[in-house]
């Protein structure tokens, strides 16, 4: 099992630990006038989170470099890259407080502790989440690449939050499509978008900043992220459906239960648990068999993927 990977646990130690730093440095201080939003901001931001996106985005740029870059740079993370994993997380946990909200999901807990919501009440939440937006799209726009590179990366990850394809769409049809039969379609739909586009963003930003910052990532690099990106937050989103129905919420850190409680088009109501693994488990051999080209340079992010379907929360 990959829980028990040495190795793996330092790339998601020390991916979160970067984070973590650049979060604190980059977003305002629980102090700073009007504290009320600043320490709500900071309530849902520091709660314990995994960091995936960030580590995505990270070791694709570490792989990309590793294939562009020669001498001591060779395997290093681009320099600056953490402020773009940043930014991404302020997007996901932006998209969690407004997910928890009554209006929406309505839930109580969120990392073990109580959401955004349920601490500041809902007013301070919403602007607690069009804060952390706001900040992450300041941060995009003074990240250390050429400019070219910069602007790709924000459209990049505006669309991948957008209505079209992007995680506010996923999240419309997630809410339309409650109390109804489930189709493939719609399932499929919601996923991709809700879910699956801010990782697959991730991982692409990742690799065009590294491009950026050594001698380019090609068209062919970004369609193999691209696809590895989708695979695996497809994946992602069916595991984390199955857990929902298989762990406790204490093993969670939220509500378990609740999807099914809503009737909420899910792959285990669609196809059962063990079938849904096994989708999950076929697209994580896809994802990594979509790296096969960068040899040991992709080991990481082939870990990662494996990681995602073999998580327990």
């Amino acid at each position: 099992m990959l829980y028990c990977d040495a190795m793996l646990k330092q790339v998601l130690e020390q991916g979160r630990e970067a984070a973590d730093a650049a979060l604190e440095r980059l977003l305002p201080p629980a102090v700073q006038h009007p504290t009320s939003i600043h320490q709500a901001m900071r309530h849902s931001v520091f709660a314990g989170g995994k960091r995936l996106r960030p580590i995505l985005c990270m070791e694709a740029g570490r792989m990309i470099g590793a294939a562009s870059a020669a001498g001591p740079l060779a395997g290093s993370l681009p320099a600056g890259i953490e402020q773009v994993g940043a930014a991404l997380e302020m997007l996901h946990t932006y998209s969690l407080i407004h997910d928890d909200l009554p209006a929406l999901d309505n839930d109580d807990l969120r990392r073990g502790r109580p959401t955004c919501h349920k601490a500041f009440g809902e007013a301070i939440a919403i602007l607690a989440g069009d804060a952390l937006q706001t900040q992450a799209y300041e941060v995009l726009a003074q990240i250390e690449c050429p400019p070219e590179a910069r602007v790709a990366i924000i459209r990049e990850i505006a669309h991948a939050t957008g209505t079209i394809d992007g995680m506010l769409g996923g999240q419309v049809v997630d809410l339309e499509a409650e109390h109804k039969k489930p189709d493939l379609a719609t399932l499929e739909y919601i996923h991709r978008s809700k879910t699956a586009a801010l990782i697959t963003a991730s991982v692409v930003s990742g690799g065009i900043y590294a491009g950026a910052m050594y001698t380019g990532a090609t068209s062919a690099d970004i369609a193999r992220l691209r696809t590895y990106g989708q695979s695996i937050g497809l994946a992602f989103q069916i595991v984390d459906d199955v857990l929902d129905l298989t762990q406790t919420s204490e093993q969670l850190g939220k509500t378990a239960g609740k999807d099914a409680a809503a009737e909420k088009t899910t792959y285990p109501a669609l196809f059962g648990i063990e079938e849904s693994i096994r989708k999950a488990d076929a697209l994580v051999d896809r994802a990594c068999a979509e790296l096969n080209e960068y040899g040991s340079a992709a080991s990481t992010l082939k870990d990662l993927a494996r990681f995602l379907v073999e998580r327990k929360k």
